[in-house]
């Protein structure tokens, strides 16, 4: 594999419907009604289902899959700062800081249609040889 420089930066937009979070729910258990039933959503400081943290990473691995395929990840953090609601439009940014023999160093964020991150952290992941 070609090595990804240092700059190198994959985003992609995806609409976070309702059903997506339904999915991840029944897939992971959280059923928390912040996220699958709006009636009791609309009366928390939100107003309506959030998506869960989870799935935002998820969005966040497949672009990292998407940028390198082979990449296997090594470290993650990840900080969370504004909801995500159903319905709303996203931007999953990866940008690579650091490429350095097989390792890569990434920033990431998921980013709201106003512009506020959702999410943000860094990431590496190994590329492995061959």
């Amino acid at each position: 594999m070609t090595p990804i420089p240092s700059g190198t930066r994959y985003d992609r937009t995806h609409t976070v419907t309702q059903t997506d979070i339904d999915r991840f729910a029944a897939v992971s258990g959280d059923t928390n009604p912040i996220h699958t039933d709006p009636a009791v959503a609309a009366t928390t400081r939100f107003g309506r289902t959030i998506a869960h943290g989870m799935l935002l990473y998820g969005y966040i691995r497949a672009a990292l899959h998407t940028l390198a395929p082979t990449g296997v990840q090594r470290q993650q953090t990840l900080s969370f700062t504004n909801p995500v609601f159903a319905g709303e439009t996203i931007k999953i940014i990866v940008e690579v800081l650091e490429s350095n023999g097989n390792q890569l160093r990434c920033a990431v964020s998921v980013a709201r249609s106003d512009g506020k991150v959702a999410c943000s952290g860094e990431t590496v992941l190994e590329i492995p040889h061959g």
